[in-house]
This record gives structure tokens, sequence and C-alpha cells, in this order.
């Protein structure tokens, strides 16, 4: 049980995607210290003058958090296990874990946290953005037959070079690919993500093929078409064996940045899934709109980049 006063107005989110969802809710001036991979990540959202206090949430600096004497410190859940020991060396500082990241969660982690920093008003406002995309992607993919899914293949960290599935399992990227129409071929194999060889891969012989960009630099802010499409001809060009998938030869192919697979963006993400999967089911929207829409609504800015490509439209070179 950990008890926090409120109001809270002073807080610390020592993982920078917990640090996106709460300048969602209107949390911005509350925020006192960040995770450096925030400044190095998500420089866009006009954070660099804050401190950094954590490295993804790891390394916390204690001496740095008890200078800034925030009222609360919040950790991600896959950081649970450490909370005991982070709470005793931030005597008097109440610490939570909350994720605000995963499809499954994220809506009651938001509601919550919307509640501890007065933000509940502007917290529903997020979750009835989120609920509205997703309930379209339900409404249009409820009705098809198992044959009518694309069987696909979705890559973790695709620039590692290894073939590593991502299960249905997957608390963020897996989840959120699900109920968009498709069909994982990683499905029913142990555990979230699972090195694979090609030729099992060439076996299953997707239909659709997503490779998951995690880490790195080469999508997403300040990124263009170009500069995705020569990414996308190195990574095919370094997994010859796939060139013989139904995907493959059918240029359905697809890289998405991991930050509109997680955190709010989530749902940014399945739309793209949902699209690249049935393209005819819909094809008056666009998930690039959707995503300038949040960032305007929720956060006042505008960003040029690339975070999915290429459109479902566009055949393969």
């Amino acid at each position: 049980v950990v008890t926090v006063e409120m109001p809270v107005k002073r807080f610390i989110p020592t993982d920078y995607r917990t640090t996106e969802a709460m300048l969602a809710i209107g949390a911005k001036d509350l925020i006192v210290g960040v995770d450096k991979a925030f400044h190095e990540r998500m420089s866009e959202f006009d954070l660099e003058a804050l401190p950094e206090v954590s490295e993804h949430a790891k390394f916390i600096d204690y001496e740095q958090v008890l200078l800034l004497d925030p009222d609360l410190v919040v950790l991600p859940t896959w950081q649970a296990e450490e909370a005991e020991d982070v709470a005793e060396h931030l005597p008097g500082i109440p610490v939570i874990v909350m994720g605000c990241t995963k499809r499954r969660t994220i809506i009651p982690d938001i509601r919550t946290m919307g509640i501890l920093l007065g933000c509940g008003e502007k917290a529903e406002e997020l979750i009835n953005w989120i609920n509205k995309y997703d309930g379209i992607v339900e409404e249009r993919t409820k009705e098809l037959k198992e044959e009518e899914k694309p069987k696909f293949y979705y890559e973790y960290m695709a620039a590692t070079k290894k073939y590593w599935a991502i299960t249905p399992e997957d608390p963020s990227a897996g989840q959120v690919v699900e109920g968009c129409g498709g069909r994982n071929i990683a499905e029913g194999l142990p555990g979230t993500k699972v090195e694979v060889d090609p030729e099992w891969v060439l076996k299953q012989n997707p239909d659709v093929i997503f490779m998951d960009l995690m880490k790195g630099f080469d999508s997403g802010p300040g990124k263009t078409p170009e500069d995705m499409e020569e990414l996308l001809q190195r990574l095919l060009s370094e997994r010859p064996e796939l060139s013989n998938t139904n995907a493959v030869k059918n240029g359905r192919v697809y890289l998405i940045d991991r930050d509109i697979v997680t955190g709010p963006r989530w749902v940014i993400g399945h739309m793209w899934f949902a699209k690249w999967l049935h393209p005819e089911l819909f094809k008056d929207i666009n998930p690039d709109e959707i995503h300038e829409e949040y960032l305007m609504k929720f956060h006042g800015i505008s960003v040029e980049g690339t975070w999915a490509y290429p459109p479902p439209t566009r055949p393969m070179t």
C-alpha cells in the first residue's frame, strides 16, 4: 500500500514513454525530472530544460531526485520488482508503479494518474479519443471470416538482423496488432518475443510482414519516405530468405516505429496494422492524419517525420 498526498504538485516519471502519456493529460507543469531516453527519443515534446534523473527507468540518480523533492515518483511496470528498493533510497517520497503504455492497461492507468495529478478531465478526453479509433477498427473487422484474415509475421527490433517473432502474448506490440483482422504466425510460441529460424518463417509463408523499429533513430521525427525506403531495402537485403514469402513477392512488408505502438499512440499503430492488412476496409482512414491530430490536440505541436512506411497501396520495387 502506497499513500500519496493530493494534490500532487511535483512528480517524476522515470520512463520516457510514461512521460509522454503524462504530457498528453496536461501534466507538463508538474514534471520536475525526466528519463535520459526522453531527451534522446522525444525531444519534440520540449522538456529539454528538465534534469535527467534516470536512464530508461534504470540507474536512478537518487541524490538528484531528493534534491528535486517530488511528491511522487512513478516507475514503469517492468520495473515493479525494483519498486521497494527504489522507495528505500527515497525516504518520504511515495513510489508507485504505473506504466500508461500498454493497450490492455492504459485506460485505467491514465484514469488513475489523472485523478492523482488533478488532470481528470483531460485524462478522460484522451481516453475517449483512444476508444473512438479503437472502436472503428473493431467495428470494421468484426465480421471477417478466418480465411479472410492474412497471415503476418511481426519482427521485433528488425535492425538487430535477427529473426525475433513477436507473439500475441507480448503486452505492447503483440497486443496492439491483435484485433486488426490478421493471423499472427507466432501464435502458440512460448513467450512474448521468440527467436526463430528464417526457414521457419519461410515455411509459415506470411502474407504480410511488419518490421518493428524500436531502437536507434531510423524512423520518426525528421525522417522522409525516401529515408524509410532506403531502410526497408536494406533490411530486406539482410534477410534474403524472405524473398520467397508471399509478403515480399506481393510488396506487403511494412516498417513501424515503436513510438506509435505504445503509450497513448498505440491506437495509431493499431490503425496502421488494420489498414495494411485490409486497405479496402480503411480506404477512408489516414493514420498519418490521426497522428497529426493527436500531436496537436494533446501536445499542441506539429512534427514532420515518418513513423510508418509504406502506404498499403505502394508496390514493391
